[in-house]
């Protein structure tokens, strides 16, 4: 099994670091790997909002070698250059960050439900994969909270075909 490796940037709450793991596992078929934290980059940040790119940027650096992918989660709100926000960003095959700062709600079913759909949607993207127009799939695009609670935690016929070829040709399958 390939092995994906985790980071926190900033302190995460260890059941949003569990969720990540069980999504990794049951949906990608990849080991987790936590590595810790690492602090944010205040270099790249605007008004209470890190830079999603840049973030990215340092968890791959810290990612081990044995490692296929880095998987990033932090509670910072995160932009991306001419978006107000984002909920994740991902580079295809090599990693991918996930904020929750967007994603809390006192309903904690709905809050973990969140933070699996968006850590599928980024790792997704990480596969390669690209927005979906089926808006039930995990795949498609949320540019809102109402959005992302629309779409389901899995993804659709087309996608998973998608992604199953991939994860062949990466020997992950």
């Amino acid at each position: 099994m390939a092995i994906c490796s985790i980071l926190s940037v900033g302190y995460s709450l260890p059941e949003v670091i569990s969720e990540t793991e069980e999504v990794l596992i049951r949906k990608f078929d990849l080991e987790p790997a936590y590595e810790g934290s690492i602090p944010p980059d205040p270099t790249a940040s605007r008004e209470g909002q890190l830079l999603a790119e840049r973030q990215l940027q340092n968890v791959l650096l810290e990612k081990p070698n044995e490692a296929l992918f880095a998987l990033a989660v932090t509670p910072y709100d995160l932009y991306s250059r001419g978006l107000n926000f984002v909920f994740g960003v991902a580079f295809p095959f090599k990693g991918a960050i996930v904020s929750y700062a967007r994603l809390l709600s006192e309903n904690r079913d709905l809050f973990f439900s969140r933070v699996r759909k968006e850590v599928t949607h980024e790792m997704g993207h990480v596969f390669g994969l690209p927005h979906c127009p089926n808006p039930h799939c995990v795949m498609h695009f949320s540019n809102s909270l109402a959005d992302t609670d629309r779409k389901g935690e899995d993804f659709c016929p087309a996608c998973k075909k998608k992604l199953d070829a991939v994860k062949r040709r990466l020997k992950i399958l």
